[in-house]
């Protein structure tokens, strides 16, 4: 494997965990038209045979992945400066406009040593570094860039724990 499909990868598995973790499944679309999975809830009901079942909420949320590493990014107080494809970040204006269910970036940020990405010991398994959503702010218009555009991704989208949770209430309250 190439040391890209590598952090995409561990990016997808990440991902997976903390959506599996949490009632959430990830479907990953046929078409790579730029949707890398779409993040549903799980809930459950009860039949009135009193029989409980578990079926998809119909509100979901498109997840873009990117992965890259420490170096590839500007750490700033409050936010992280990160290059973005231009079409990529057109695709998120695209469907902040246009679109039914919202699209949001997430970046996997590993560190820049290969060597640190992962580790295992007796009782736990480390994935390191971190990963961040992004939505660009209303308002934002398409970029006429050709190749990249620099986005500045809010410190406190931190993905932890609860976060699709969060990010459900958030598009969806």
């Amino acid at each position: 494997m190439t040391t890209e499909q590598i952090k995409e990868q561990l990016s997808n598995k990440f991902i997976g965990i903390l959506a599996n973790n949490k009632g959430f499944a990830l479907d990953k679309p046929d078409l790579d038209i730029g949707v890398d999975y779409q993040l549903k809830k799980i809930y459950t009901y009860i039949t009135p045979k009193g029989k409980t079942r578990y079926n998809y909420d119909s509100r979901y949320i498109d997840l873009q992945l990117k992965a890259t590493t420490e170096n590839s990014i500007i750490d700033e107080p409050d936010f992280l400066k990160y290059d973005l494809e231009a079409k990529t970040y057109n695709d998120l204006i695209e469907r902040q406009e246009n679109g039914t269910a919202p699209l949001i970036l997430i970046l996997f940020i590993l560190p820049y040593d290969q060597n640190s990405w992962v580790n295992i010991n007796h009782d736990e398994i480390k994935l390191r570094k971190h990963a961040y959503w992004y939505k660009p702010t209303i308002g934002s218009v398409a970029t006429k860039n050709a190749h990249r555009i620099r986005i500045d991704i809010p410190k406190l989208n931190k993905l932890g724990i609860d976060c699709f949770n969060e990010l459900h209430q958030l598009f969806y309250p």
